[in-house]
C-alpha cells in the first residue's frame, strides 16, 4: 500500500519494487525500458528522464508488474511536477518562485514607479520654487526698440513679473496684475539718450535693463 506521504515518487516506486523482491534490471526487462531510466526515476532525477508521457508510462509499468494501482502515484506526480515547454517534467517548487515573481512584481513595480514619480514631481516643484526664489525678476522692454528714432515724449511699454516694482529713469511706474506696464516719459535732451529700467521683487532682487534711443525734437 502506497502511504508515507512525505516520501517522493522515486522512493515509493523503489519501496514497491523491493517489497516484491524484483531487481531493477529485471523490472526494466519486464516493462521494456532502459535500466538507467528506472534508476533516474527512483533517484528522482527527472532532468535525466525523457518527456513526461514516457515517465507516466514507466509508472504504469511499475504498477502493472508490481500489482498496485497507478492512479495515486500519477496524482502525486501531477501534484509535484508540471510539464515544461518541451514536455519534460519540472518540479513545482522550481516553478513557484517564478509564479510569485510574475504575480507580485508588477504591483511592486507599479508602486515603486508611483513613489519615484511623486518624488520626481516634488523635486521638480522644489527646484522651480528655489530657482524662482534666487532668480531676479524678468524684465522685458517692448517699446521703444534699441537705437530707434524718437521724439521728446515717448511711450515706455514692457512686461515684468506680478507684484514687482518698476522704475524708469529712477521714477516708479505702476504695474498691472499680469505684470504688464506702460507709461510716458519726456527726454529733455536731443541726440543719444539712454533709458534705464529696474524691476525689484519682494526679495529685493533687481533686474536692470537699458535702452539707447536717438531723440529728435
Amino acid at each position: 500500500m502506497l502511504s508515507a506521504q512525505t516520501k517522493t515518487i522515486g522512493e515509493l516506486l523503489q519501496q514497491e519494487r523491493e517489497s516484491k523482491q524484483i531487481s531493477r534490471a529485471e523490472l526494466a526487462q519486464k516493462i521494456r525500458v532502459k535500466e538507467q531510466f528506472l534508476e533516474a526515476l527512483e533517484d528522482n532525477r527527472f532532468a535525466d528522464l525523457p518527456a513526461a508521457v514516457f515517465v507516466k508510462g514507466y509508472i504504469k509499468g511499475y504498477a502493472r508488474v508490481l500489482g498496485f494501482d497507478s492512479e495515486p502515484m500519477l496524482a502525486l506526480l501531477r501534484r509535484d511536477f508540471q510539464e515544461g515547454d518541451k514536455g519534460k517534467l519540472i518540479p513545482q517548487d522550481f516553478l513557484k518562485p517564478s509564479f510569485r515573481k510574475s504575480a507580485i512584481s508588477p504591483s511592486i513595480s507599479l508602486a515603486t514607479s508611483g513613489i519615484i514619480g511623486i518624488f520626481l514631481i516634488l523635486f521638480l516643484y522644489i527646484g522651480i520654487r528655489w530657482y524662482s526664489f534666487i532668480s531676479p525678476p524678468k524684465l522685458e522692454l517692448i517699446e521703444p526698440t534699441e537705437d530707434s528714432l524718437v521724439s521728446a515724449q515717448i511711450t515706455i511699454k514692457g512686461i515684468t513679473e506680478p507684484e514687482t516694482m518698476v522704475t524708469v529713469n529712477s521714477q516708479p511706474i505702476s504695474v498691472e496684475l499680469d505684470g504688464n506696464f506702460e507709461t510716458q516719459i519726456t527726454l529733455p535732451t536731443e541726440g543719444i539718450s539712454t533709458i534705464t529700467l529696474e524691476a525689484t521683487d519682494k526679495q529685493k532682487k533687481t533686474t536692470t535693463l537699458q535702452r539707447t534711443v536717438f531723440v529728435r525734437f
